[in-house]
């Protein structure tokens, strides 16, 4: 324990180095990563608060130092892999070639490391995203902000196609998001028994034609 300064205000004394502030957030994410663990593995039905306490390895009194409910945690949880994935094919756009296939190849690919890394991230992602109403009403906030950048990005280097508007990009949003769901999930848990290369490969084409979807009023095909 480190010794605390005769200055140290009352309520501000360190434990073990850490200021109460850090102590805050420490908890916070042994919480979320309770909240990952249980959810990826024996999903979001089955957790309560107790169970993400024991996980935590925290009393119970702390779980409601960071979050007013269990749905609370669960939807960070879900924000939080979500917003990571996110951030991967982000950084996977700037170091993608300029080619728009040879790009969106390269987002697919670093996305499907992204997953296979931990594979309990597809799970939160695609199958308990919808466990709960409150899950699924954050999940339709966050689809926009996982994969409209994506769309619109690979949309507007086509200029054989009209830039998206707004409503072209929420709705490709929502589409490759299904689309991911119902490529990835069988794939992960094997039910879809298809070599990587092949897999992203097929992705990449699906969801090149989804970001390339206009339907703009007044637009018209060549």
């Amino acid at each position: 324990m480190v010794a605390d300064s005769d200055a140290t205000p009352p309520g501000m004394r360190r434990w073990r180095g850490l200021a109460p502030a850090q102590r805050i957030t420490a908890r916070r994410e042994q919480l979320i990563g309770a909240g990952v663990e249980l959810m990826g593995t024996v999903g979001a039905a089955e957790i309560s608060m107790r169970g993400i306490c024991r996980q935590a390895g925290l009393t119970e009194r702390y779980f409601y130092e960071s979050f007013p409910n269990l749905d609370a945690l669960l939807a960070t949880v879900l924000e939080t892999v979500v917003l990571a994935a996110r951030d991967r094919l982000l950084d996977a756009l700037t170091t993608a070639p300029v080619d728009r296939d040879a790009m969106f190849r390269h987002c697919v690919a670093a996305f499907t490391d992204y997953l296979i890394e931990d594979r309990r991230r597809g799970r939160i992602m695609f199958v308990e995203s919808q466990a709960t109403p409150a899950l699924t009403a954050r999940a339709d906030e966050l689809i926009e902000l996982f994969t409209a950048p994506i769309a619109l990005t690979i949309g507007a280097g086509d200029y054989r196609q009209p830039t998206p508007d707004h409503l072209d990009s929420v709705l490709n949003a929502n589409a490759i998001f299904g689309s991911l769901a119902y490529l990835y999930r069988p794939w992960l848990d094997g039910s879809i028994p298809v070599p990587r290369e092949r897999f992203d490969e097929h992705a990449a084409r699906l969801l090149i034609g989804i970001a390339l979807v206009r339907s703009t009023p007044g637009d018209t095909e060549s």
